[in-house]
């Protein structure tokens, strides 16, 4: 009872952001081990904005999935966190140009 591995890829639009989960799998866990049939999947993460894949936003966990919906559940659930987390980091960054623009007239008039 051998089956063939394969990548399964879903996608998922989260806050205007594409994200893309590869499965990998089945893995046999031991392959030196013929008696022994475990079986494990992996996954990848791609975010992706305005067709252009996100630098420096890709992750593959080092997980062992026991099934391929385990594997893409929790490569959603880490696309999220890191969409959350970029869009909080954008978000944060103009507000600190933002506070640099009210703070310059401010300095130039003190004295």
């Amino acid at each position: 009872m051998t089956t063939g591995t394969s990548i399964v890829t879903k996608q998922e639009t989260y806050s205007g952001y594409e994200i893309l989960v590869a499965t990998v799998g089945p893995i046999k866990t031991n392959p030196d081990e013929p008696e022994n049939l475990q079986t494990h999947h992996t996954t990848k993460i791609s975010i992706w904005f305005d067709g252009k894949e996100v630098r420096g936003a890709s992750e593959a966990p080092s997980m062992l999935f026991v099934s391929r919906e385990d594997a893409a559940e929790f490569g959603f659930e880490i696309g999220r966190m890191i969409v959350t987390q970029r869009r909080k980091s954008a978000a944060f960054k103009r507000i600190v140009r933002t506070s640099e623009l009210f703070k310059l007239p401010r300095l130039l008039f003190r004295y």
